[in-house]
């Protein structure tokens, strides 16, 4: 069976809240936090949620609950990479939880057993720790920093770049990978980066204006731009699909990572 995956809408805060409830889960404050909520759904029905409480470079994994009728059929562990992937992309270097019921699955993935009274202020002042979560729950946390990251194909979502192209990005400390779709016609003004460009085209063909040449890249061919090295960017007759790899990691790019998801 397969499912789709979408980050919650207004719309779905009743779902999400009766889900919750038949769960034995806290569902008060979730309209307050539900742009951070993932949903999977079979259809038009809601197979699982799960959701995030940004705070800083610190978050507050919650709500990861799987409807009774799709339980046994990896829910749990795809909302969980998913939710994961957007905790990458949002900067968090520590996640924590809560849970009373779920331990061995966190404790599977990487989280360690922590004290309430050692998480950070922000992560304790949050309602979900402080009021609605019962004091039995078992306290988790995990370093994210050093963690391999994986990003599924649905949360790498594209984000406008110039007029003509979008684009989504990952990145680590000194490296990203951007992939882009360009309309046909469309430009890169002359520009530069402090950083190392390699570019390499899946489909179509772009066109690199150097100081004293024009190169065209075709599907399958790579360009490699050192640092500092101006240069413009252009479609002609046909859409482009293209990946970039950089080093460091250029600034007006780690926003693409941010607001991608």
């Amino acid at each position: 069976m397969s499912f789709s995956f979408a980050f919650c809408s207004p719309n779905d805060a009743e779902e999400v809240a009766r889900l919750l409830e038949d769960c034995n889960l806290p569902s008060e404050d979730v309209r307050d936090h539900l742009e951070h909520f993932l949903i999977a759904r079979s259809g038009e029905d809601v197979a699982g949620v799960v959701g995030l409480e940004l705070a800083g470079s610190s978050a507050l994994l919650r709500s990861l609950a799987v409807t009774r009728s799709y339980r046994g059929q990896g829910i749990a562990r795809q909302l969980y990479e998913r939710i994961l992937a957007y905790a990458h992309s949002k900067g968090v270097n520590t996640l924590y939880l809560l849970t009373l019921s779920a331990s061995d699955f966190f404790v599977r993935r990487g989280f360690k057993r922590g004290k309430r009274e050692d998480v950070p202020k922000h992560i304790g002042a949050t309602r979900e720790f402080s009021a609605l979560c019962p004091v039995t729950a078992e306290l988790f946390f995990k370093d994210l920093r050093r963690e391999a990251r994986y990003f599924p194909k649905d949360v790498l979502r594209l984000t406008p770049d110039v007029p003509g192209a979008m684009l989504w990005a990952v990145a680590l400390d000194q490296t990203m990978l951007t992939y882009f779709e360009v309309e046909p016609n469309s430009r890169f003004e002359r520009h530069f980066h402090s950083g190392e460009q390699i570019t390499m085209v899946l489909e179509g063909e772009l066109y690199f204006e150097l100081d004293e040449r024009l190169i065209r890249v075709g599907a399958g061919e790579v360009i490699a731009i050192p640092s500092e090295v101006p240069h413009a960017v252009l479609s002609r007759s046909v859409a482009v699909r293209a990946v970039d790899a950089w080093s460091p990691v250029p600034e007006q790019y780690r926003t693409a990572v941010a607001e991608q998801t």
